[in-house]
């Protein structure tokens, strides 16, 4: 990739950051367009640039047209649930209207090859058993429903311009630096303050939890493989873990009894019993799987806490 000149919206957070690292290792010249309001700039690495802007300001669009990048990969957005549904016209402004800013200018552009979009599992309904990026969507929240627009916005993007664009639906994703109050970084965080007895909010719900590692290499793989239309890909392991199942899980990998409870304080009314994906397709258009075993990702984030001791 030392020819490509590689533009990542929200590349100061989480998965965003990981995939910089990983494009700047293969030679990519990277610019980073984030407004830090959860990402850290400290996480962009030395070799990439950081731009701090948000994506609904026209300062973003210029941005954009003077770089004049070969590729684009839109992670920025509003993600945490609780957020989106707490501040809906917020989540609509950021995940929507900046989606369509986006857009708006990359229509200008004279050799942008691709354009990857980070949409998220959330645009399905509640289901039991895998989705197929051909199963039937049906958002049951805000964040569902901005992500499910900004995939109309994106496939709209693609009838106009022929500019090949792909969209990564996303499952749980997990892993070093994760900025949003998440399952995994929950049961952590009161591990780590010496706990051993967990408060979490609905205990029996499975979620299908994808390492970061693994999220990153898969929106590379399809920034550098997709090949031409308008195409949509599930990012995920195909594996359900129930929350239960997580908190017993860091307590195999502790080497210490660690008990849940019920906080009623935490319990979500709008939280789904499912959510899995079916994988067949990335696996079978670019031999793409997940590397990062679930357990095995669970230790490795206690071992990079010195203060947690791991059996």
């Amino acid at each position: 990739m030392s020819d490509r000149d590689i533009l990542v919206t929200g590349g100061a957070g989480f998965i965003g950051s990981h995939l910089v690292r990983q494009l700047t290792d293969a030679g990519a010249n990277v610019l980073v367009a984030d407004n830090c309001f959860s990402g850290t700039p400290s996480l962009v690495p030395a070799g990439a640039r950081l731009e701090t802007v948000d994506i609904r300001d026209e300062e973003f669009a210029d941005l954009i047209r003077a770089f004049e990048p070969t590729d684009v990969v839109h992670l920025a957005a509003l993600h945490y649930i609780p957020y989106c549904n707490a501040n809906p016209e917020e989540a609509f402004q950021v995940n929507t209207m900046g989606t369509r800013k986006l857009v708006s200018a990359a229509r200008d552009l004279p050799g942008l090859d691709t354009m990857v979009f980070a949409s998220s599992a959330a645009v399905y309904p509640p289901r039991k058993g895998p989705n197929s990026e051909a199963s039937e969507t049906g958002p049951m929240d805000i964040y569902g429903e901005t992500k499910l627009v900004g995939e109309d916005l994106m496939r709209l993007f693609h009838r106009e311009t022929g500019v090949p664009t792909v969209t990564a639906r996303l499952f749980n994703v997990y892993g070093p630096s994760e900025t949003n109050e998440h399952l995994v970084p929950a049961v952590l965080e009161q591990v780590r303050r010496g706990n051993r007895e967990i408060e979490l909010g609905n205990l029996t719900p499975k979620r299908d939890f994808v390492h970061v590692s693994d999220v990153a290499r898969a929106l590379r793989t399809l920034l550098a493989e997709f090949e031409g239309g308008y195409g949509t890909y599930n990012v995920g392991t195909g594996t359900e873990w129930s929350v239960r199942e997580v908190v017993e899980q860091t307590s195999e990998a502790l080497g210490e009894e660690i008990e849940v409870v019920q906080d009623e304080d935490r319990v979500r009314e709008s939280d789904r019993p499912h959510l899995q994906a079916d994988i067949s397709r990335i696996r079978a258009d670019f031999g793409w799987e997940p590397e990062v075993e679930f357990v095995a990702g669970l230790r490795d984030l206690l071992e990079q806490d010195e203060e947690v001791v791991v059996a």
